[in-house]
């Protein structure tokens, strides 16, 4: 049975997606009316944003990591943190997880209605990827140029290149090196956020879709234990 288009030009309006319109499908049976609708919408439009919130995100990781740090008596996000705080201070794994999540794009593309108690959210997930610039060619050139604007940046800070900086103090000097890594942290966060802020502007982004089901519970709509794939 063909299905009753709505809802052309509903906005989001969480400040976490684009604001690009999205499609809403009801079911002939269902009747609902627009007010009721929009409301419905709304609630679904916040439970997604809770699904992929940044907190949530970096749960997925923190589960990503620890299949790669299987084994191990801690878990690997925090393995992670350990290894970069040793080296470029405490907060430069919660400052990356920041710099990405802000470019990370999220799209609700449909919402469909099976019934008043159920619908489907189709959710198009991306972050921002130069594919111009895979070629393993392409990026030892790429990868020669951000070692040159990070040696120009970390002078730019110091007064000094890395090699001079190096070669000015003692390996055993605690404190000098780690200012020397703390640095370096601080420039690739920096370069970091430049890089994504450009390929951005291309709209060059690489993801996937989702589909969340979305159950209406104690006259609320939530979405329970997603499955993202991992």
């Amino acid at each position: 049975m063909k299905k009753i288009i709505l809802g052309l030009s509903v906005l989001l309006s969480l400040g976490t997606f684009a604001k690009e319109k999205y499609q809403v499908e009801v079911e002939p049976a269902v009747k609902l009316n627009q007010s009721i609708l929009s409301d419905y919408n709304s609630q679904i439009e916040k439970e997604v944003g809770r699904i992929y919130s940044k907190e949530e995100m970096f749960g997925m990781m923190n589960k990503m990591m620890n299949g790669v740090f299987a084994g191990s008596q801690k878990d690997g996000s925090n393995q992670m943190k350990e290894m970069m705080g040793s080296f470029f201070g405490e907060d430069y794994f919660s400052k990356m997880i920041d710099t990405m999540y802000k470019y990370y794009k999220i799209d609700i593309e449909k919402i469909d209605y099976i019934n008043g108690e159920k619908a489907y959210v189709k959710v198009k997930l991306g972050f921002p990827v130069n594919t111009d610039e895979m070629s393993m060619d392409k990026m030892i050139e790429r990868s020669g140029e951000m070692a040159e604007k990070m040696d120009e940046a970390f002078k730019k800070k110091t007064g000094k290149t890395m090699e001079e900086y190096q070669k000015s103090i003692s390996q055993n000097d605690e404190k000098a090196m780690k200012k020397y890594f703390k640095t370096i942290g601080e420039i690739q966060l920096e370069m970091m956020d430049q890089e994504l802020e450009r390929i951005t502007k291309n709209g060059k982004y690489v993801g996937r879709k989702e589909i969340l089901e979305a159950n209406k519970k104690n006259g609320k709509w939530v979405i329970e234990n997603p499955d993202f794939g991992y």
